[in-house]
């Protein structure tokens, strides 16, 4: 492929007939080293002919036509080739390159010899030009690779300020837990010594009741088993059962505001009959005779624990035909634990009442309470109890306080 040159002269001979005579060349001319400067396109060899039609040759004015160009600056170095007389010496040619020409060539110009010469300072330009490029991309890289470097390093620092924060919460987690556990423990060790003293302050309640009001001792013990037997079958909470045990043995609490003249005469045996003989119980007395169950919830009502306990004590006197107290309710509008709790205290009381009962005599006492007193599902639930429970049982036999002893009674077992 034929070599394309742009070739640019300086001098005084402008040799055009370069041009006309090869088509791959173009030739542009200018007179004076200054004038390059205004040359567009940069071309791919300068010829410069400082002496011209000069005898001689003078180095030191070749010198300052090199420090004219040198002083025009080009992204890529002009390949420059010098015109000489054809007889110059070998020493002045030397001399010529090492002042800056690429290469010397003859006066008159031989295109040939301009070709040849040229193809070596067209491969330096194009092995500047990669060189130039490769050096941008790899001082573009270069800043690419820093500012990766600069990001990875913030990138970094801000991955040990997350890490020294993760610690940080880590170690705050480990407190919070910490506390969480002691705060818990220290809880459970409060729910723990409030279920005690809960307990506690039931035994003292039932114990109370139980020496004060209770006819037959154990009665609210009694209750308290019928009550949650009938409860476990019909699938109640454990929390439940719990409250409607405790209630069972605390239902006749409301008792407890009843006169000491009204004790004395509702529980024969307590005192001196004969000084109360004149005795009729007040208005009041009546009254609380009643509503002894509304009496008992408020007193509960106020013991932190035992609200369940007073709920189902309050409506343990409604029937289940709506004639009760204190509210009226009907069926199914009385709570459940309530309805338990008012069979299981009515078979109880029949069979503390007629001791020498059989299991048939008891169920029929059972009957006509069933729909207007009691619950008929509760009631199934007691005769099925009496029959699991009582059936093998004397039941001439109960447990009554010394106090509570009558002539005529005789004694199960030793004192």
């Amino acid at each position: 492929m034929a070599l394309r040159l742009s070739i640019l002269y300086v001098g005084s001979r402008c040799p055009q007939d370069l041009a006309s005579a090869d088509p791959h060349l173009s030739v542009a001319c200018v007179n004076t080293p200054d004038a390059i400067k205004f040359v567009k396109p940069r071309p791919d060899i300068v010829l410069i002919d400082p002496f011209g039609h000069d005898s001689g040759v003078n180095p030191e004015k070749a010198r300052l036509w090199f420090d004219v160009l040198s002083g025009h600056h080009f992204k890529f170095s002009l390949a420059v080739f010098i015109i000489v007389p054809e007889e110059t010496n070998k020493h002045v040619r030397l001399s010529l390159i090492s002042s800056g020409a690429d290469q010397v060539v003859d006066w008159p110009l031989d295109i040939r010899e301009i070709k040849i010469k040229a193809k070596s300072a067209v491969d330096k330009f194009h092995l500047e030009q990669d060189v130039f490029f490769k050096t941008c991309s790899l001082e573009k890289s270069f800043k690419y690779l820093d500012r990766f470097k600069s990001e990875l390093k913030e990138m970094k620092d801000e991955l040990l300020e997350d890490k020294s924060n993760l610690n940080t919460a880590l170690k705050q987690i480990q407190q919070m837990t910490e506390e969480r556990r002691r705060l818990k423990e220290s809880l459970l060790n409060a729910k723990k010594q409030l279920a005690s003293d809960m307990d506690g302050f039931g035994r003292m309640l039932y114990s109370l009741v139980r020496q004060r009001l209770e006819k037959n001792r154990g009665h609210g013990e009694r209750v308290g088993k019928i009550a949650c037997f009938i409860a476990e079958q019909m699938g109640l909470s454990q929390k439940k059962l719990e409250d409607l045990s405790k209630a069972a043995m605390l239902h006749e609490i409301g008792l407890l505001f009843l006169s000491e003249d009204s004790f004395s005469e509702q529980m024969p045996g307590r005192g001196d009959a004969s000084q109360h003989s004149d005795i009729h119980s007040t208005a009041y007395d009546q009254t609380l005779m009643v509503q002894f169950s509304v009496k008992g919830a408020e007193l509960l009502g106020n013991c932190q624990g035992f609200e369940g306990v007073a709920a189902i004590i309050r409506f343990m006197n409604e029937n289940s035909d709506g004639t009760g107290y204190p509210d009226g309710l009907k069926r199914k509008h009385i709570p459940l634990e309530s309805r338990i709790l008012a069979g299981a205290d009515a078979l109880e009381t029949l069979r503390e009442n007629n001791t020498s009962a059989g299991i048939g005599e008891l169920l029929a006492g059972l009957e006509p309470l069933i729909g207007s007193r009691l619950d008929p599902m509760v009631a199934g639930w007691l005769d099925k109890y009496a029959l699991f429970h009582l059936s093998g049982e004397t039941l001439g036999v109960r447990g009554v306080g010394v106090e509570q002893l009558v002539p005529g009674m005789v004694l199960g077992a030793t004192l």
